[in-house]
């Protein structure tokens, strides 16, 4: 089995207080884990790709379309420790790990790429992607998770609230949201699943804010993509309308 290996991992759960059992929605005629499980199959750096889950329906589900998948405990209290659990007992040569989301069928597979080539070139321990927004909605949108970041590309902070918050309206410069993709290398993500819960994790439910809070970098990308998740029933609609517009175009 070849070595350092570069692993993705997309986490998969049923329950959802805002949409049980989204992974197995259909969206014109496939699955929205099977669509992003067939966009991240198109990144050019992974060795392996994986779904990982606690329930036997997504893990049936997966292997019916010739995907493959792992089970998970129950228990794990985030996306990125069912990703560890998954590594730590199913890839023992991986040595670059990727958390993708399996409700962002729409993502760029561009965007993995680049954040384990940022990651590579870097002594980065964890990198993950950030884009312009275009539309002010979402500035102010608690859906929409804002980062704020140094002049060396190392984020100071995620927020639901508009950061920085513009105390001069006429003055509102660049905001930038935050996609929930997290490239790790190996050992920080065993670290990671040590770690205690934090305070402001818990206060603004953003499992990155642990990182920050326990004295730890992470490096942002850039990037050009404006794909949009599947956070409930209503964004479904959203997605099917880029999904049409990229086939028609």
């Amino acid at each position: 089995m070849t070595e350092n290996q570069v692993v993705g991992v997309i986490p998969a759960r049923w329950e959802s207080s805002r949409f049980p059992g989204k992974p197995l929605v259909d969206i014109l005629g496939k699955s929205l884990i099977k669509r992003s499980y067939e966009n991240a199959r198109q990144c050019s750096r992974l060795d392996e790709l994986v779904v990982a889950t606690d329930d036997q329906r997504i893990y049936d589900h997966v292997l019916e379309f010739g995907g493959k998948a792992c089970m998970t405990s129950e228990s794990c209290p985030s996306g990125t420790d069912r990703v560890n659990e998954a590594i730590e007992r199913d890839f023992p040569h991986a040595s670059i790990v990727v958390n993708i989301q399996g409700d962002e069928p729409c993502l760029d597979p561009a965007v993995i790429d680049t954040l384990i080539e940022r990651l590579e070139q870097t002594d980065a321990d964890v990198t993950t992607p950030i884009a312009k927004i275009v539309n002010p909605e979402q500035i102010f949108s608690p859906s929409s998770v804002k980062c704020v970041f140094d002049i060396h590309g190392r984020a100071l902070y995620f927020s639901r609230a508009p950061i920085p918050f513009p105390q001069k309206v006429e003055k509102i410069h660049d905001y930038y949201r935050h996609l929930g993709v997290y490239c790790f290398r190996r050992p920080f993500l065993k670290l990671y699943a040590e770690m205690d819960n934090t305070r402001l994790q818990s206060i603004e439910d953003l499992e990155q804010l642990k990182i920050l809070e326990a004295g730890y970098p992470i490096y942002v990308s850039i990037v050009e993509d404006q794909g949009i998740g599947v956070d409930s029933p209503e964004d479904l609609k959203k997605v099917q309308e880029i999904l049409c517009a990229n086939t028609s175009s």
